[in-house]
């Protein structure tokens, strides 16, 4: 298993620990809104999706080979509201409960004990907006991670 697949599934089984939510579906990767509008019914009250973003490398040990890097993750936050006149309370509030929980976990997590040392910091940097469909409403968080890339990455 390569460090990166290693590293998502390891904060995302931290993150859901942490949250300890059975109603909370958590996935290790990106959905588009769309798509959870189009039919997913194994969501039973919200949804948490944990990706990769972008990366970019922040030091070399010498010209040609990368010792660190800055890497941002996306967690995606979806709260099945069932019905379009739903109002705050079924929808974009407890979408900001699960932010509020999200964020609390990332200020607490140990990012180098969860990942072995893989990355070395978890840290929250904003959000998006709100977006509201007709059955869910959504939020992309943003993080980002100091990596180890001075060891084997596969």
């Amino acid at each position: 298993m390569g460090a990166s697949r290693k590293i998502i599934t390891d904060v995302l089984y931290s993150l859901k620990a942490y949250m300890d939510d059975p109603t909370v579906l958590f996935e290790a990767y990106r959905a588009n809104p769309g798509d959870l509008e189009a039919g997913r019914q194994d969501i039973r009250r919200g949804r948490v999706g944990l990706y990769e973003q972008t990366e970019a490398v922040t030091d070399r040990v010498d010209p040609r080979y990368a010792n660190l890097s800055s890497v941002s993750y996306g967690i995606d936050i979806s709260v099945r509201r069932a019905y379009i006149n739903d109002d705050a309370s079924r929808g974009e509030l407890p979408l900001l409960d699960l932010k509020d929980k999200i964020i609390d976990w990332a200020g607490q997590v140990d990012a180098g004990l969860v990942t072995d040392t893989r990355i070395y910091t978890f840290g929250y940097d904003g959000s998006g907006s709100i977006s509201r469909n007709d059955i869910f409403v959504n939020m992309t968080l943003n993080f980002t991670a100091i990596k180890d890339l001075s060891t084997t990455q596969s």
